[in-house]
């Protein structure tokens, strides 16, 4: 009989990476069924693992409270005395916290950091394989066990929230049908053009009588009211809760979305992906995994990544990585998914 053991899993942000760790979660309790597993985030993504199954417990960390919260943090996971810890973070923070914890068994993350600065920097690329997020997650566990179950993510919300939205789409006389448009992101250089999807949204409304509703953060929401050029297009952007956001995606026929969080979100509800990719690369692990889409990006470019995250704006000024993006491909793969012409990977 298998040891009830008490397990730690750490990754405290953001919404894609908190995604990105959910199948290894799902593979910790397939590994260990009786055993405790706990996760510590922090507070704002508390509710995308909120009603995880796979989880016992949830510590939260608020970086208001800084340094101290740390502190307290520490000094009350260290009185679980966890068997085994799995940092899936592997920063200031989460080394910090794990401090006062005394076991042996830490296994960290690696984040080849030197691979991932040449190919920025340097243009060298030192990747000889393409491995996603979920699977350096995975090759975290794996001295402990930890197998890959060959399952995507996967998020989890009460019946409640799916009131909720059923109502917000009612409010907005929303049919069944509808596309959504994420077109925020973080940073500058991973948001491709608003011309280039008002371009977009024209074919589209012109193409079917589908509503096209629009969803980002609340900073995003003033630059998408830009795009509601019809009486067919909501502007949800600011207006929903993480839980709220990934029922909509869930409900959506198809989701064209930035290389961001809402993109993640979008292949953890199963929902057909188009993902513009302007400084980032496959490289860098951040692709959709293991959902049903379709990848648009300026490949013949020499200056391509120039960040791991994004930037503020384009270093060379020409911002061809999106700017060359065309807005009849991008639509072609649209009507594709909404045609069901591409088939399940």
């Amino acid at each position: 009989m298998q040891k009830r053991q008490k397990i730690l899993i750490m990754r405290l942000s953001s919404i894609g990476d908190i995604l990105l760790s959910t199948p290894f979660i799902r593979q910790v309790r397939i590994a260990f069924p009786k055993s405790q597993i706990d996760f510590v985030i922090k507070n704002e993504y508390y509710s995308l693992i909120q009603f995880n199954p796979h989880l016992d417990k949830i510590y939260r960390y608020d970086k208001a409270t800084g340094i101290q919260g740390l502190e307290n943090l520490s000094r009350n996971l260290s009185e679980q005395k966890y068997d085994l810890v799995f940092d899936l973070h592997n920063n200031f923070r989460t080394r910090y916290i794990l401090a006062k914890i005394k076991t042996k068994k830490v296994f960290r993350i690696k984040k080849d950091k030197i691979k991932r600065a040449l190919l920025v920097y340097v243009k060298l690329n030192m990747y000889k394989t393409i491995t996603t997020i979920p699977q350096r997650y995975l090759a975290v566990g794996k001295q402990a066990g930890i197998k890959d179950d060959d399952n995507g993510m996967e998020i989890f919300w009460r019946d409640s929230v799916e009131l909720e939205v059923n109502s917000i789409l009612q409010r907005n006389h929303t049919p069944e049908k509808f596309i959504v448009i994420a077109a925020g992101a973080a940073h500058y250089t991973k948001r491709w053009p608003t011309d280039k999807y008002m371009k977009l949204i024209e074919k589209l409304l012109a193409y079917s009588n589908a509503r096209i509703v629009l969803m980002g953060n609340d900073k995003e929401k003033k630059i998408l009211s830009n795009l509601v050029i019809s009486p067919r297009i909501i502007n949800l952007a600011g207006q929903l809760s993480l839980l709220q956001a990934a029922a909509i995606l869930g409900k959506a026929q198809v989701v064209v979305s930035n290389d961001s969080g809402l993109m993640h979100m979008a292949t953890a509800v199963n929902t057909p992906v188009v993902a513009i990719f302007g400084s980032t690369v496959k490289e860098l692990g951040f692709f959709p995994y293991k959902g049903l889409s379709v990848v648009h990006e300026e490949q013949n470019l020499w200056c391509r990544p120039c960040s791991h995250i994004g930037r503020e704006k384009c270093p060379l000024g020409h911002f061809r990585c999106m700017v060359n993006i065309k807005e009849d491909d991008v639509f072609a793969s649209v009507v594709k998914f909404l045609n069901g012409k591409y088939k399940n990977r």
